[in-house]
């Protein structure tokens, strides 16, 4: 029976070759894009799961109540604080402390020369100081070296492609010493397996956190219950059967009398408990993973992947109820000859399951060839496992099986339930089986969907050029920025090394900071102005710049000077920011007058500067005061007068080899670093632009389809209205007009939810667009002429056919 409903099938398909070619893209497109889709969520949700103590792993975070009244979070934890939370929670098995931090490592030479190798942690990278404690929570592969001690005192732990890195072969590492920022030497004291992919801990190498302990000056560990980093962190391992929730009562102890804030009196900062499985989707907190992905956008993609499959099969049910008629007479004959209802089911369901099997061949193989497009939308490591991954053939084979109900079960049941006598007279164009509505339905869900994307790419695309248009308040053009150590002898060598730079032709400035105007970094401090009372309730943000800062960055003073050269703290220049939060003052009220940074350093305002975005434009400006302090300046900024920008980037390097050698040079320009804050931004209108493409593509295939139909059901209709004079513009209209209704309504019934879901999403920006009437009406105009262009190439073929060769048998 099967090989008689198989070979019946074909014979169909081969039949209506346009039927099996539109049915057959549409859904290898639909299934491609699942594919991609799957690949995608399934690796951001499989993030951390292979820690054997996935489920018992948490972070202790904090959360922080604002002047204002707001809840801020935070992953710092003060290191007092680290110390009680070990002693008194007696829900956690083990802790283990972590201070981030992102230092050079040099190979020395024996023999006393220029070290033998340098590396320097890259931007997506960090390093952790750590205590052994680390792998009782976390499992690794261990490939030499005893977990249970080999962070208890100067020791480092390298992941196996940096001991290769450092030692060409990583059997030679240990036993071998290193230097951190070419002033601490620690000693190789294990090497483990590549980490993951899918984990959120990337690092390449771990130090004792005795040696950031032994150098506190250097690292800035505060050791006060007031003083909090986020670079300072704490994970612990819960006893099994432990309950989160009796864990964060036993933290609310912790920091009662210290947290206190000594104007209200009330408590203003708490900690709580973050598991593991938050980690990677949290948008309170950051982590030290290359990336993080919220699991709003991931449903996002996962509707995006349904609503693309349900497009391809709304064409599948659109076609085959289309044509019904025309297999009307092949249904009667075979019930007139003893055909069961079951046994009709069973050939169009073997149809069904046939395209869908072809498609999804061919589905697979359009998503291996796409698989490097995934990097515009996403974080997937292109080498990760695709044909070989058992998971996603799984995930295919409930797919088809789904697919196959889901387009062939109504088409079936309709073709099957046709009554004998009026299929063999063909009287099926109208009743209960004509389908008419039914498609007219979902060619509008179609289009609903596939303008919804349109829109949304276009309104992302809109929110991005506005970012990009965006006056940020300093020169970000041609500014190629590096980092530096500030070791005793580094610091040194700054002026030397300003010098040196100065002397290239193609340079014009230089200038040392702590950090770039939009870095996103928030050094904050708490602080008291002139001769008020008490401190401010709101704390204000701190860079610390050479007195080059404003001429390299070119910063507009509002009123007073910049900072005279000094190694220390001595003059500041605050933002227009800081003088509303004051009370709306004046540039010259402030100009001369004192703040009181911390408890005890005071500086004197000399200097008013417009407001510049220091962090992306989702957030708003803050108050900000810059200062000179010469120990924080990890950051040059080099700003270049000449187009050839590949000669002054090697000039540089070759200056900072030339008065840093022992240092490693990494450099890159200051507007490639603001571009990166947008990227998961970017994404998302990447992700609009490419899966609205292929809604539309997959909706107008549909919609070829039907245009086919249509004309072929209508042939002699065309011919006798042609005989009687019709042009060819009238004949076009008469096949286009009611396709291109339903293509109207479904712009008015997606344009609201679009709006919805665009605005909540610009929500997100401090500085946004409003989102203007025309980007519907530009939507509506491309899917329309879309929509025309498809069904016009079928129109104006049977506009253009010979009329007698359709009347020839009336």
């Amino acid at each position: 029976m099967f090989q008689n409903n198989f070979k019946i099938a074909w014979r169909n398909l081969k039949k209506n070759k346009i039927y099996a070619f539109v049915t057959l893209i549409g859904l290898a497109i639909g299934i491609a894009s699942v594919l991609l889709i799957y690949r995608m969520v399934d690796y951001e949700l499989g993030f951390n799961k292979g820690f054997a103590n996935y489920d018992r792993i948490v972070r202790v975070v904090s959360e922080e109540i604002t002047a204002e009244g707001e809840l801020s979070h935070s992953t710092c934890i003060p290191i007092p604080a680290m110390d009680a939370i070990e002693t008194q929670v007696g829900q956690f098995k083990t802790v283990a402390k972590i201070r981030e931090v992102w230092p050079n490592i040099t190979v020395p030479d024996p023999s006393g020369g220029a070290p033998l190798k340098k590396f320097t942690t890259q931007r997506e990278e960090t390093v952790f100081f750590t205590t052994s404690s680390f792998f009782q929570i976390f499992d690794f592969k261990w490939l030499a070296g005893n977990p249970e001690n080999s962070l208890d005192t100067d020791g480092i732990v390298l992941t196996k492609s940096m001991a290769e890195k450092c030692f060409d072969q990583w059997e030679k590492a240990m036993g071998q010493t290193l230097m951190v920022d070419n002033i601490i030497p620690v000693k190789v004291t294990g090497v483990l397996d590549e980490l993951p992919k899918d984990c959120d801990f990337n690092f390449s190498f771990l130090i004792a956190y005795q040696v950031v302990k032994s150098h506190e000056e250097y690292f800035f560990m505060g050791q006060s219950w007031g003083s909090c980093s986020s670079n300072d962190q704490l994970y612990a391992l819960m006893h099994e059967g432990a309950d989160i929730q009796a864990a964060n009562e036993a933290l609310k102890p912790i920091g009662a009398d210290e947290y206190v804030n000594r104007e209200t009196g009330k408590r203003d900062r708490f900690h709580l408990i973050q598991p593991l499985s938050d980690l990677h989707f949290s948008e309170k907190y950051q982590h030290s993973g290359s990336h993080r992905i919220s699991k709003d956008r991931l449903t996002v993609l996962s509707a995006i992947g349904v609503f693309i499959l349900i497009l391809a099969c709304f064409n599948f049910i659109n076609l085959t109820t289309a044509q019904a008629s025309l297999r009307a007479k092949e249904v009667g004959v075979r019930k007139t000859l003893g055909g069961r209802k079951e046994q009709l089911i069973a050939q169009f369901m073997t149809e069904t399951g046939m395209i869908v099997l072809l498609a999804s061949g061919l589905g697979v193989f359009l998503a291996y060839l796409c698989l490097p497009l995934l990097r515009f939308v996403s974080d997937v490591p292109t080498d990760l496992a695709f044909i070989t991954d058992s998971k996603l053939w799984i995930f295919l084979l409930v797919l088809t099986s789904v697919i196959t109900l889901i387009a062939g079960i109504y088409p079936s049941l309709v073709l099957a339930r046709f009554d004998p006598a009026g299929a063999l007279k063909n009287n099926l164009q109208t009743g209960r089986f004509n389908g008419a509505a039914l498609r007219r339905s979902l060619v509008v869900l179609q289009f609903v969907i596939a303008q919804a994307l349109i829109v949304g790419a276009i309104i992302t695309i809109l929110q991005l050029d506005y970012i990009r248009s965006r006056e940020l308040g300093f020169n970000e053009d041609l500014i190629y920025m590096f980092r530096i150590s500030t070791d005793e002898s580094s610091l040194d060598r700054q002026q030397a090394l300003k010098q040196t730079l100065l002397q290239i032709p193609e340079v014009s400035s230089v200038s040392f900071s702590s950090d770039q105007p939009l870095s996103g970094n928030t050094w904050s401090s708490n602080f008291r102005f002139d001769t008020r009372p008490e401190d401010e309730r709101y704390h204000i943000n701190l860079k610390f710049t050479d007195s080059d800062y404003a001429k390299t960055y070119d910063l507009n003073l509002l009123s007073g000077r910049w900072l005279n050269p000094s190694d220390t703290l001595k003059e500041a220049v605050v933002n227009a920011k800081l003088l509303d939060r004051l009370g709306g003052l004046q540039a010259d009220e402030v100009l001369h007058k004192k703040i009181r940074i911390g408890s005890e350093t005071y500086v004197k305002i000399v200097g008013v500067v417009e407001n510049f975005h220091t962090h992306s434009l989702h957030r708003a400006h803050e108050p900000l005061l810059m200062s000179t302090q010469k120990t924080y300046y990890w950051e040059a900024g080099v700003k270049i007068n000449s187009s050839d920008v590949s000669k002054a980037t090697q000039s540089i390097k070759n200056a900072f080899d030339k008065v840093m050698p022992e240092q490693v040079f990494e450099g890159g320009f200051l507007n490639e670093s603001i571009a990166s804050f947008y990227e998961n931004d970017n994404r998302l209108s990447a992700t609009c632009k490419g899966f609205g493409f292929l809604a539309i593509l997959i909706s107008c295939l549909g919609l070829f389809g039907l245009a086919a139909h249509a004309t072929t059901q209508r042939v002699k209709e065309i011919g006798i209205r042609k005989v009687l004079g019709a042009s060819v513009s009238n004949i076009i209209g008469l096949l286009s007009r009611d396709f291109l209704k339903l293509v109207f309504i479904a712009l008015v019934v997606a344009s609201p939810f679009a709006w919805y879901f665009m605005e909540q999403w610009l929500q997100d920006f401090v500085y946004r667009i409003t989102i203007p009437w025309w980007t519907f009406v530009l939507a509506g105009g491309l899917v329309l002429l879309v929509a025309f262009l498809t069904v016009g190439l079928q129109s104006m073929k049977a506009a253009l056919s010979n009329p007698v060769k359709s009347l020839r048998s009336e």
